[in-house]
């Protein structure tokens, strides 16, 4: 509620400025710093704006939703192959490789090796 209230007030001092500008421009009939910036930098707003409005109105959903996926699919290229250079430096060194298979699920597996008692208890289970 207060960052509405001071949004508010803030405008509302920006909009008494620029009635004052204005107003103080009419009666000096002199124009401002500010209107004589406008005047020099206008064509270049126009442009941008217009070519802003020709890019948004060729995009369609289907356009957009195309636009998303090459996006997507080229920054997750990018993450892939830098996981895929990460992991061919760690599996270059046998105690790394052995770390990575161990996470992924492989590796060697040894019958009498340690487990909870929850585990074993599903193994014999199992056998039987």
């Amino acid at each position: 509620m207060y960052f509405a209230t001071i949004t508010f007030y803030i405008a509302f001092v920006g909009i008494l400025g620029m009635l004052t500008l204005k107003y103080v421009e009419i009666k000096r009939n002199r124009k401002s710093f500010l209107s004589r910036l406008a005047d020099r930098t206008d064509y270049i707003f126009q442009a941008v704006y217009s070519k802003v409005r020709f890019v948004a109105s060729h995009i369609n959903k289907h356009n957009a939703i195309a636009v998303v996926q090459w996006v997507a699919f080229h920054v997750l290229s990018f993450f892939r192959a830098i996981y895929l250079y990460v992991r061919e430096l760690a599996h270059r060194h046998p105690h790394s490789k052995k770390v990575i298979d161990m996470v992924t699920g492989k590796g060697e597996i040894r019958p009498n090796g340690a487990a909870s008692f929850y585990l074993k208890q599903i193994a014999e289970e199992t056998k039987k």
